[in-house]
């Protein structure tokens, strides 16, 4: 705990609490209102609907009736409404009876049992005269179907808005509150202990903290006066003995900068990469679907791999940009790369919601690739610079905790603005929050952390000879990203979209990943701690993910799908952290030689390659075999390779290192 933490926590926690529970009260009494009144507002909107076709039909009738043709002898009347109904598929049936109620035309139900659908019925007329009626009727189960959705969107909002408005708050609170008063209390606390160094401020700080260090500063001008005094013939003794009190009892000069409101500072940085990836995986719901009902001229391909090139496209531009973007904002700055990256998202984003065109959406997905790689790098650059060895690990923790919230809410709000408003409107919307993203950054960044680094070259010939690194990459890093990106961000919108479920079903089924590594990672991170079990749960993950997608062998259907999700999140919150304690372990010889840092860029970059690799070979398998027979393989294929990585990488040759510095 620092020396200002007692004076500011308590009110600061007080304040947030308070907001919290003000958020979330607020949050709950729309909700409820909503949902108590879901069926009283959906059941007059259908009613209008079946109303708007009765009057739509009961005109065309009119129309023929008029050229003389008796309503009986009508012809095409039923294969017409059953278009009607393909096209509409709230509405249950079309049904045409004559004067004395007896039925002439059908298509859809039978009728059902009496209070089982809402009817409208409307008079069919002849130069005024009633020879017919139509009849058009909506099933009160569709409307409980809806209801159910409704309510479920409902509950989904709730959850996102909270997240969100967590974020936002915490952003805002530390921001204006909270490392401010910890800035002042830390000042405070070191001039009345008689450190009186001077603190480099940042532009903008409070007032308080600026008067503070003009205090220091007039202080070290006394000092330096007092030193240029003693040191003149007359008074170099007393000067000296003074000058070695006052030395031995304050401290002068410059202090090493604000380490308190840099370290409270990480959480701002928190909040631009919840932004960024809430803004690129709002998509992630229907962007294979998507890209399969955009024409293709000059080329024909199969659906799947259509679908998949532009998953494919962002992630390789991702893989193969991001030792670059972190080599350029460690030499141009946290702010300019971010921003940058930022502007690259904002025209990749704008450009598809813009031009509903195959290739135009192809190079736009390479662009916002590269934006992304900029954003990630920036925000995890930031964290590195303003942290140390004692907490570094909280402040990834931080950083790693957005990604995980966008992970939950932008999959579930992409689907239901997709449902409700189309597809382009949600890429204009993830645009629109990337340029907030860009305008908060470009205010609480700043280019001081950058530096230029030489860097040492990764040891390639070193890391492939070691054969426990190969397999650990070959056998789990490689297909943990390709599973993630061929089945979840490809696969399961475009199975779960043949299923038949709407864009918000396959949004709340694609959150349940990110739920489980929010709320599960740091148990198994724990338990992989304490009993030193890293490849066991490396091994473990692989072998989860595996078997929660074999079932769809039985047949493709909703709840499977839900469980290979469930799998693949319970297996990677297992694997993540572990897996990188492994990359450590297993080249300790070579971390020693070239550092951490190029070593783990080597393994990062071929893992992304894999997860690059993961979308266009789904596609191809889902071209050949069907989604469901695609799913199947890929559950195989990772079955396999897990296998064959445990008896690869047993976890008895993984002992934990005797010394802490071949972890260094």
């Amino acid at each position: 705990m620092t020396p200002g933490q007692p004076l500011t926590t308590r009110p600061v926690r007080l304040l947030f609490a308070f907001a919290l529970a003000l958020l979330l009260a607020s949050q709950l009494a729309l909700s409820y209102y909503a949902w108590t009144r879901a069926e009283e507002r959906l059941l007059p909107a259908l009613g209008s609907k079946a109303h708007t076709a009765a009057l739509s039909l009961a005109a065309k009738l009119e129309r023929a009736l008029g050229y003389g043709i008796p309503l009986p002898r009508l012809v095409g009347v039923p294969e017409y409404f059953a278009d009607v109904l393909r096209l509409n598929p709230d509405l249950a049936y079309v049904r045409v009876t004559g004067t004395d109620g007896e039925p002439l035309f059908g298509g859809g139900d039978d009728g059902g049992p009496p209070g089982g659908y809402l009817d409208q019925p409307l008079p069919l007329r002849l130069h005024g005269a009633i020879v017919g009626q139509l009849h058009v009727g909506v099933h009160r189960n569709y409307l409980a179907a809806r209801v159910h959705e409704l309510r479920y969107d409902i509950g989904i909002v709730l959850l996102a808005s909270l997240l969100i408005a967590f974020e936002v708050l915490w952003f805002v609170v530390t921001l204006n509150f909270t490392a401010p008063m910890r800035q002042i209390a830390a000042m405070m606390t070191r001039l009345a202990a008689g450190d009186f160094r001077r603190a480099h401020l940042r532009e903008g700080s409070e007032p308080l903290a600026v008067r503070l260090g003009a205090i220091a500063a007039a202080v070290n001008q006394g000092y330096e006066k007092l030193a240029g005094l003693a040191t003149s013939a007359r008074q170099t003794h007393t000067g000296a003995a003074l000058l070695g009190q006052l030395q031995r009892e304050y401290e002068f000069g410059d202090a090493a900068g604000d380490g308190e409101l840099t370290q409270q500072r990480i959480v701002l940085v928190r909040v631009l990469s919840f932004l960024f990836m809430f803004a690129e995986m709002l998509s992630r719901p229907f962007l294979p679907v998507y890209a399969a009902t955009l024409p293709m001229p000059g080329m024909a391909l199969p659906d799947g791999l259509r679908a998949s090139l532009p998953v494919t496209a962002f992630l390789l531009a991702v893989a193969l940009s991001m030792p670059a973007a972190g080599h350029w904002s460690d030499r141009v700055g946290r702010r300019t790369s971010y921003v940058a990256g930022a502007s690259l998202v904002i025209a990749g984003l704008a450009a598809t919601a813009l031009l509903p065109q195959y290739w135009v959406l192809l190079a736009a997905r390479g662009v916002t690739g590269i934006g992304y790689a900029l954003m990630f790098m920036a925000c995890q650059g930031y964290v590195f610079d303003s942290t140390d060895n004692a907490n570094r690990g909280r402040g990834m923790a931080l950083f790693v905790g957005a990604i995980m919230v966008a992970e939950i809410c932008a999959p579930a709000v992409g689907g239901i603005l997709a449902d409700r408003l189309g597809y382009r409107p949600v890429f204009a919307l993830g645009a629109g929050i990337a340029l907030v993203a860009a305008f908060i950054a470009g205010a609480v960044l700043d280019n001081r952390g950058a530096v230029t680094l030489a860097g040492q070259r990764a040891p390639l010939r070193e890391l492939l000879h070691n054969r426990r690194f190969v397999a650990l990459t070959v056998l789990s890093g490689i297909p943990a990203k390709f599973l993630y990106s061929g089945f979840l961000i490809f696969l399961v919108p475009v199975l779960l979209n043949e299923l038949g479920l709407s864009k918000s079903d396959i949004g709340r089924y694609t959150m349940l990943y990110g739920l489980s590594c929010l709320l599960l990672a740091p148990l198994f991170a724990h338990l992989a701690d304490r009993y030193n079990a890293y490849a066991a749960m490396v091994a473990g993950g692989g072998l989860l993910t595996a078997l929660a997608m074999l079932p769809i062998m039985r047949g493709a259907s909703a709840d499977l799908v839900m469980l290979g999700i469930a799998g693949l999140g319970v297996g990677q919150a297992m694997s993540i952290s572990a897996q990188l304690v492994l990359v450590t372990r297993t080249t300790r010889n070579a971390t020693l030689d070239a550092g951490r840092g190029p070593v783990m860029g080597v393994f990062r970059l071929v893992e992304r390659l894999g997860g690059a690799a993961g979308p266009i070979v789904t596609g191809v398998l889902l071209a050949r075999y069907g989604a469901a027979k695609a799913m199947l393989i890929l559950g195989a294929v990772g079955l396999l390779s897990s296998l064959l990585f445990t008896a690869t990488l047993r976890p008895s040759r993984l002992r934990r290192p005797r010394r802490r510095e071949e972890l260094s």
